[in-house]
């Protein structure tokens, strides 16, 4: 790949990786919210793989695979496997509207730039203008899983963080030891299991997954 070219490619990947995370939180429907989740994770897997090329790190190659495979196939066809199952309502419900939701995502996006702004205590080895944007990604996900009533939307949130923590960590350090990589999609792949498990065993003792349900069980 040209060297030139890469940083250009990297930074348009990063660019559409925002506005997927806009698109996750803007979705009306959560098949949409799913398949804006696919795609956030299908852009990541691109930055990963044109960092893993562009400086000869060959076993970013393989969680960037990972993330192709899990993230953007695997991961979304349970949660349509789930919502089908279910017979979840299409529609997202929330605590706040969705105007609100993303007016506050952008306020966390200012508020990301302005905290990693001068601040050079972290001295990044590769792309210190991810910084930002992969603490945005966490932004976007706690927002998600605070905002959301649905158990589905809230384990999508968690995902979400997951993205962001794993965008900072190729960004900035060109990713962890491989093991460890891939201990953590393990760890994920079992997790979104356990967590549509949680979910059917929620529907079938309170016959919805709306978390505000859960509430009767304070005591």
């Amino acid at each position: 790949m040209n060297p030139e070219l890469a940083p250009s490619l990297i930074h348009f990947f990063g660019m559409m990786l925002l506005i997927a995370s806009f698109w996750i939180l803007a979705s009306p429907q959560i098949g949409t919210c799913i398949r804006a989740y696919a795609t956030h994770s299908f852009l990541l897997a691109l930055i990963t793989a044109v960092i893993a090329v562009t400086n000869h790190i060959e076993h970013l190659l393989i969680p960037a695979l990972l993330t192709l495979v899990l993230k953007t196939i695997v991961i979304p066809h349970v949660f349509f496997r789930i919502i089908r199952r279910l017979g979840i309502r299409k529609e997202v419900e929330s605590y706040i509207n969705i105007p609100f939701s993303l007016l506050l995502a952008v306020l966390l996006v200012f508020v990301s730039f302005y905290v990693t702004g001068d601040g050079k205590i972290l001295k990044p080895v590769a792309f210190s203008e991810f910084i930002p944007l992969a603490i945005s990604t966490v932004f976007f996900g706690m927002l998600m899983m605070t905002t959301r009533k649905k158990a589905i939307n809230q384990v999508l949130g968690l995902l979400l963080i997951e993205n962001g923590l794993f965008l900072m960590a190729v960004t900035m350090t060109f990713g962890m030891p491989l093991l460890v990589e891939m201990g953590i999609f393990f760890d994920v792949l079992v997790a979104v299991m356990i967590m549509g498990l949680f979910v059917f065993k929620i529907r079938d003792a309170f016959e919805s997954i709306d978390a505000d349900d859960m509430t009767v069980l304070k005591g």
